[in-house]
């Protein structure tokens, strides 16, 4: 029996859809709600990204304050430039020096370039993009002196610093250079604030406190924390500025001074680890007047564990361990 041919469909009509490919996914239907499993791996995307667009935005907030620093720099690195060469050339106009001479003044070229190669250094390492994020935990003290030391020429310049570090703070759960990150932010602000001010002053007080701390995620815990605070004898924050402080992008320095996104940055990092970053209400008590205040709160570090006691049997000293 011959088989008749199936009519062809009509132009406007459809031809029947191919078959899905074995192993392939079916799309959904139009307006069917997503499954859990669909809706926790859009979620868990999200989350990735904004993780992502996070660190992007402190990484460029770390680079255009570093650029600013380093601006601000450019006198600190011509003075020993200009004393080295003010000393070579005094070296090359004066006849008769005797060996004395000449080895002072080699001795003052010595300590320009040594301050200049500390310089360079230090704004290195400010700038550098590494990746540090083994260190997970750092003591306050010796990152606070390096910070310090890198706005030394204005600390040279009439503005006092005073510092008062408490004995045996334990360290912060932070890494090292998220630490110094917001240090530098909170000593530069302090300095532009007491700029021009009568007596300017800017104090530091580290401190531990027992307890958790107040955003403590659970990196503290029965640890305690550790309190960092800024203070410095500007003008003062008007309500106004004090309420928009920490938003990104906002400034009262202008562009070509300041990008507004130091104190947001230095806070997300502070509330990352489990801690916060705040400006007081009163500065509190200081040797020297005060006005405005920073607080700087972080985990403390837990003691390192005691080691584990020797199981019974066991050799107790290393000549025991080796004696045959």
């Amino acid at each position: 029996m011959k088989r008749e041919p199936k009519p062809a469909p009509k132009p406007d009509e459809p031809g029947p859809e191919p078959a899905p490919e074995a192993g392939a996914r079916t799309p959904a239907r139009a307006g069917a709600p997503d499954t859990p499993a669909e809706e926790s791996e859009r979620l868990a995307a999200l989350q990735s990204d904004n993780l992502r667009l996070r660190a992007l935005l402190a990484e460029a907030g770390r680079l255009a304050e570093a650029g600013r620093f380093a601006a601000k720099q450019n006198h600190e690195l011509r003075q020993p430039l200009f004393a080295i060469k003010g000393l070579a050339q005094l070296l090359l106009d004066r006849d008769g020096m005797d060996v004395g001479e000449v080895r002072d003044f080699a001795r003052h070229i010595v300590e320009q370039a040594e301050r200049l190669t500390r310089l360079v250094t230090d704004l290195r390492h400010l700038s550098a993009s590494v990746d540090r994020s083994g260190q997970r935990t750092t003591h306050v003290s010796p990152v606070l002196l390096r910070v310090a030391g890198l706005f030394d020429w204005r600390f040279r310049h009439g503005v006092t610093l005073r510092t008062e570090i408490a004995p045996e703070v334990p360290e912060v759960m932070l890494p090292a250079h998220h630490l110094e990150q917001i240090l530098i932010n909170l000593l530069s602000n302090a300095l532009d604030a007491v700029s021009g001010r009568p007596r300017p002053t800017v104090q530091v007080r580290v401190s531990a406190v027992t307890g958790p701390a107040p955003a403590d995620g659970g990196l503290g815990g029965a640890a305690g924390h550790v309190e960092i605070l800024v203070a410095d004898s500007g003008a003062g924050i008007a309500l106004g500025v004090r309420q928009r402080l920490f938003e990104s992008f906002f400034t009262t320095k202008g562009a070509e001074a300041g990008t507004g996104l130091g104190l947001a940055i230095s806070r997300e990092i502070a509330r990352g680890a489990g801690g916060d970053l705040t400006v007081m209400d009163t500065p509190g008590p200081w040797s020297e007047p005060a006005v405005t205040c920073f607080q700087l709160i972080l985990p403390a570090a837990p003691p390192p564990a005691a080691p584990e006691p020797p199981a019974p049997g066991a050799p107790t000293t290393p000549d025991e361990a080796h004696d045959t």
